[in-house]
């Protein structure tokens, strides 16, 4: 059997005749495709299409909104683009190449490099990128993926491995057997349309107001032409320019570019702390994230480990129990925390002396909890004392306990201490100090995970040895009654966090094992540690890359700031998607002029909508998340939406009576749209602080200048009000102001009895 690989000419040759594994990658999206998703919209179509209207009639100022169309488009391509090259350079940084051995040398090359016929060597946790049969040594690989099952399958020489698995101990050599397209993964994708996405509430939302409005835009977009034409003395000017306003408030295309830009903006900031987000909408979840549960290796310790004694049991001496694990480290090729603190320990003291001959490996496995040799005279294993003798322990849970048999008899215990984080003290402080539960599950003994809860300063300290649960586990009684769980094997994991979410908990779930994957991708959020296996890697939505967790708190932060500021700024947009909307069938009946002009709703917009949301959308807040989108749209939204409604509606009617001038009707309208706009703005901002203070000026301000300065006046073309608008004017103001918060009023009772009985929205 040739174990040296292919030569530099036989690769030369693989390439030359296509096999080479270019499959298609799952990539984000190019630049192009990103400048087409962003300028063909149904949102541009309208403003295009309401622009060459309003072009048509020769009412040129009132083109201003085109411009915000393509600001718009602009920022969200500049975002988009920004944060994709972002994500796929960090991608490529977390991308393990594998190794293969050509000419008898080992390599690093990437994934798409390798060719068929090439010798890859696969240890724990590699994820298998392409079919290939076993050459030498011995693996276990976990298929759950293929195949639903969680159980571990033993793969010797002449097996096949299928891409898509991954390896969960042992080491092997492996033949490529199929590249590219051919590979079990590529064919499985070719046939998959569809992937599992993040649970976004705001992404729901977001196209649900798409659809919804884009389907309303056409019928009512011609009802209102035919009903601004039946009025009596209206040009075809003021038809036209009334109905694109009317279309134009009804697009919350600011929301959507908000949304997008926040995401966005999030991604780049995390990935200054070296944090792969690989999927936008995760950072939504991240926000919502009231439960985490995290391994003691890796986050509560650095996962490095020290020997603190080898204790030999009775009727043993330390030279036998040191031969035992010399001859089992010197035959496995599992270099964790563990093997490699007792290699360092014992290379100074023992040495294997090979007068055994080894029949068999036996590699390590996180279900059986040990590993070991099997020689022509004995069978040596180590691991788990749970799981290798029944004689109970007596030693501090300041340790970790590896114990070591000789066909099934005790030959004594190495003793490991480990090290435990600098920082783990603050994390877990953050946790609490933000309404997060933790939840400890580790493969370790139990004395040890408690000892070390205690000094990373977890309170209320309840533990489970779930080895010791014999017969059926309630899981969902086990997550209410304990927050430390301890011998879990990978299923018990997954079943854990299925337990939590069952429970209402949004659960975030740390990994850097093969162990850990079943879990994290049950988990609403997975978060794996870029030294972690490869396999975890690609299973999770966000990879601390630089392996530090205490990036974890920073990145929950960044959630809740992006979506609590999002909730916020959405009751902006959508009270004008509100108001615009109801406004819009309304005049279909009413035989009056619609209050509004494209250019006077483009300063409105500008000013009481688009500042206000980009401001508040930035602002630092880490609360914990604890309305919705839909409580926020209808305690805020509704109410001034409906409010600005009545009050046009009212309006308009009075206006036609009194027989005021369409510019004294828009200039009214907007200056009562903006009082009870400003209304709005202050409900969201509360508590006032400086920045919000001075938002609220600014506002007033912009809107001060656009009726005081005389050129900015004309270009918007309002009018000085006379004694008898500034009556009617004043009179609908007041009655606006009462109406919305009468209104806000109702609509919190109304959310309390349908959200949360026990909770209170801050009035």
């Amino acid at each position: 059997m040739n174990l040296e690989g292919l030569s530099s000419n036989e690769v030369a040759a693989k390439i030359k005749q296509g096999k080479i594994n270019r499959a298609p990658k799952k990539q984000s999206n190019s630049s192009g495709k990103i400048i087409l998703k962003n300028t063909l919209t149904i949102f541009n179509l309208v403003n295009l299409i309401l622009a060459i209207m309003v072009l048509i009639v020769g009412s040129y100022k009132n083109l201003l909104f085109i411009l915000i169309a393509i600001a718009n488009t602009l920022i969200s391509i500049i975002n988009e683009v920004r944060a994709k090259k972002t994500v796929d350079k960090m991608r490529l940084i977390a991308e393990q190449k594998p190794a293969v051995i050509r000419g008898g040398k080992t390599l690093q090359i990437p994934a798409a490099d390798i060719v068929e016929g090439d010798l890859v060597i696969l240890s724990l946790g590699d994820q298998i990128l392409v079919d290939s049969k076993v050459v030498s040594g011995t693996i276990e690989v976990n298929e759950s993926f293929i195949t639903g099952e969680s159980d571990n399958i033993i793969k010797k020489p002449g097996d096949q491995l299928t891409s898509g698995s991954f390896v969960v101990s042992g080491t092997c050599k492996a033949k490529v057997a199929a590249v590219g397209a051919d590979n079990f993964i590529s064919k499985l994708e070719s046939t998959a349309h569809t992937i599992k996405t993040a649970d976004s509430k705001l992404f729901t939302l977001m196209n649900n107001i798409v659809k919804y409005i884009s389907w309303a835009l056409i019928p009512i977009g011609v009802l209102l032409l035919w009903a601004r034409f039946r009025v009596p003395g209206t040009t075809t000017e003021v038809a036209v320019t009334s109905t694109v306003a009317a279309l134009i408030n009804m697009i919350p295309e600011g929301l959507i570019l908000l949304t997008s830009t926040v995401l966005a903006l999030a991604t780049i900031r995390l990935s200054r702390k070296k944090v792969l987000v690989q999927d936008l909408y995760s950072i939504e979840t991240l926000a919502r994230v009231d439960c985490i549960c995290l391994d003691k290796t890796g986050t509560l310790t650095t996962g490095k480990m020290k020997v603190k004694d080898l204790v030999p049991g009775e009727g043993h001496t330390k030279k036998s129990l040191e031969t035992a694990l010399m001859a089992i480290l010197s035959h496995t090729s599992t270099d964790n925390a563990t093997s490699l603190a007792l290699k360092t320990k014992l290379l100074k003291t023992a040495k294997f002396e090979p007068t055994e001959q080894i029949i068999e490996i036996i590699p390590f496995s996180s279900d059986r909890k040990y590993s070991g040799v099997v020689t022509d005279k004995a069978t040596y294993l180590m691991g788990a004392p749970e799981y290798l003798t029944d004689e109970k322990l007596d030693f501090s849970g300041n340790h970790r306990v590896i114990a070591v048999t000789k066909d099934d008899k005790l030959l004594g215990y190495a003793l490991l201490e480990d090290e435990i984080r600098k920082d783990a003290h603050e994390i877990i402080n953050f946790f609490k100090d933000n309404d997060v539960d933790i939840k400890i599950i580790s493969g370790d003994n139990l004395a040890t995970v408690e000892n070390i809860s205690g000094k990373v300063g977890i309170d209320n300290i309840r533990g489970i040895d779930l080895s010791s649960i014999k017969g059926t586990i309630n899981y969902e009684k086990l997550v209410q009654e304990y927050n430390i769980f301890t011998r879990v094997k990978p299923a018990q994991k997954k079943s854990l966090v299925l337990a939590l979410k069952k429970q209402g908990k949004t659960v975030a779930m740390t990994g850097d094992g093969v162990n850990d994957i079943l879990a994290m991708k049950e988990a609403d959020c997975s978060i794996a540690i870029g030294e972690g296996s490869d396999a975890a890697r690609r299973s999770a939505k966000l990879v601390l890359l630089s392996s530090d967790f205490a990036a974890v708190p920073s990145i929950i932060a960044e959630g809740r700031q992006s979506i609590n500021n999002l909730e916020r700024s959405t009751a902006l947009f959508l009270a004008k998607t509100v108001y615009a909307s109801i406004l819009a069938v309304v005049f279909v009946f009413l035989p009056t002029t619609y209050p509004f002009t494209p250019v006077e709703m483009t300063l409105l917009n500008f000013a009481c909508i688009g500042l206000p949301g980009i401001v508040l959308s930035l602002e630092h807040n880490t609360d914990r998340i604890k309305n919705n989108f839909i409580k926020n749209i209808l305690t805020y939204s509704f109410p001034i939406g409906l409010t600005v409604s009545f009050c046009m509606a009212v309006l308009s009617i009075v206006s036609h009576s009194q027989g005021f001038s369409h510019p004294e009707l828009t200039t009214i309208s907007v200056f009562v749209t903006f009082t009870i706009d400003l209304v709005l703005i202050y409900w969201i901002s509360r508590p006032l602080n400086k920045l919000r203070t001075g938002l609220l000026f600014a506002i007033i301000g912009i809107m001060a200048a656009a009726f005081v300065v005389p050129l900015i006046r004309d270009f918007f073309e309002f009018v000085f009000l006379t004694p008898a608008n500034l009556i009617v004017m004043a009179a609908i103001i007041a009655a606006g102001l009462v109406i919305s918060e009468l209104m806000r009023r109702i609509m919190q009772k109304i959310t309390i009895r349908i959200f949360d009985k026990d909770a209170m929205i801050k009035s």
